[in-house]
């Protein structure tokens, strides 16, 4: 290689790489999981009882956070100074604000988990923890409502945060926080399901899991409904975000999307809902769509962070 160019390593456009990616998907996961927990149990006529789906979210929801934030942790240039981002806040930066909110939200999802859990915490040798989740319980409403307040914040805030990247037009809009909001509510759903199924004896036929199996439609259609917008969008803006949408078309990016999210994520949830009634609500195929869904939302997410960095306005 001749050194006077040097590494065209330096002129590779993505700044964000897969970490991030993941994080976004994390995140997502985590906040999705809380408003479908916490949304369905205000649903519920029983409040008294800790369904399986709610018990799922409470597990869901700090231990897919925490991992998140490890993730961000992981991928900045330097990991153990990462503190001083929670002291010091600028509040003209999307990301001090997602900060702020994330600050407030990771305690008081594992204060909820100890709340939702209190008659779980000693089967896995936790039972010191239940004299906290007794003293918490009066304030149950307060946080529940908090919770879900700031689960909604952190759910649009990772679309917020890619969007304020202006040199990419594909994420330079203001159609992602609700994509990544949406999307995130398909892999609450599917983590939730997952969960309930594998490690509370929820079955099928329970009533928790069959409304929550029931969210599968109008969630994709929902995903499915924004994504048409930001293409769209692309299309009519011209230009440089035109060619955006050469990313549908092109390199290893086009494959996830259509294949990874289009294939796994969309068609088979949908096409499933064609099987009969007895073969569609069998644990194995409720299983077999959940995970199919947090395999589409993860593709997404690597579509959005990759092919959007590709084309540069």
């Amino acid at each position: 290689m001749n050194n006077i160019w040097g590494d065209m390593a330096q002129y590779d456009p993505v700044v964000w790489n897969w970490i991030i990616a993941v994080y976004l998907f994390m995140a997502g996961l985590s906040a999705g999981s809380v408003l479908i927990g916490i949304g369905m149990r205000w649903y519920s006529k029983d409040k008294q009882i800790e369904s399986a789906i709610l018990k799922a979210s409470a597990i869901i929801g700090p231990v897919a956070i925490t991992l998140g934030l490890a993730c961000l942790v992981f991928d900045l240039t330097k990991p153990f100074h990462f503190w001083l981002i929670l002291i010091n806040y600028n509040f003209d930066s999307v990301m001090a604000i997602g900060v702020a909110a994330l600050l407030a939200y990771s305690p008081l999802g594992i204060a909820y988990s100890m709340i939702v859990l209190r008659d779980e915490l000693p089967k896995w040798k936790l039972g010191f923890l239940v004299p906290i989740s007794h003293m918490l319980m009066p304030f149950r409403t307060m946080i529940e409502i908090l919770l879900f307040v700031l689960a909604v914040g952190v759910g649009a805030y990772t679309g917020f945060l890619i969007s304020a990247m202006n040199a990419y037009p594909m994420l330079n809009t203001a159609i992602l926080p609700a994509l990544f909001l949406a999307s995130g509510l398909s892999a609450g759903a599917a983590g939730n399901l997952i969960v309930a199924l594998t490690c509370f004896n929820s079955t099928s036929h329970d009533d928790d899991v069959s409304k929550l199996h029931g969210l599968d439609l109008p969630v994709i259609i929902t995903e499915m409904m924004f994504l048409v917008m930001l293409f769209t969008s692309l299309y009519f803006t011209g230009g440089a975000a035109a060619q955006a949408l050469a990313s549908l078309t092109q390199d290893i990016w086009a494959s996830v999307f259509w294949y990874g999210v289009v294939g796994i994520g969309f068609c088979i949830p949908i096409l499933s809902m064609f099987l009969p009634s007895k073969a569609r609500h069998t644990k194995a195929m409720m299983l077999t769509v959940a995970c199919c869904s947090l395999t589409g939302v993860l593709a997404l997410r690597h579509f959005i962070i990759y092919a959007g960095q590709t084309y540069i306005s």
